[in-house]
């Protein structure tokens, strides 16, 4: 029950903090991003059962799915953009946050193995498919 109000007191912060009062300008949308990313980097670590990995993964796919929007109109402004997560170069208005992206790179594929270890639970299953949907 504590882990569950947890959860719920976290998302509704989120949420808060996501959608009251937030800039959509390019740099606080990049900011937003990065910060669900961090988190969700830092609950997996963290997690040390099958569930708490769930919570995570649920955790970040609420989070992203009020931030897609703002996302979205980022990407059409800068349609490059895109590519910074892929390797190739960082536009000159998002130089400021290349180390941080270049640095999340390593943590998240780290984390994959460690998800890796929980595929056959059904339950995470599930909870994959969502968390994929939502990286979308």
């Amino acid at each position: 029950m504590k882990k569950f109000t947890l959860i719920v007191i976290s998302a509704m912060l989120m949420l808060l903090i996501f959608g009251c009062g937030k800039s959509d300008s390019p740099d606080a949308v990049i900011e937003d991003m990065l910060d669900t990313f961090d988190g969700f980097i830092a609950d997996m670590e963290k997690s040390d059962n099958v569930d708490s990995a769930i919570s995570a993964m649920e955790k970040f796919a609420k989070v992203m799915e009020t931030l897609k929007p703002r996302m979205e109109e980022v990407e059409k402004k800068y349609p490059d953009l895109k590519n910074t997560f892929k390797g190739d170069e960082v536009p000159a208005e998002f130089k400021k946050f290349e180390e941080r992206i270049k640095a999340m790179g390593p943590k998240m594929g780290a984390l994959m193995g460690k998800m890796m270890q929980y595929m056959s639970d059904p339950k995470f299953q599930e909870a994959s498919k969502k968390f994929q949907e939502s990286m979308k």
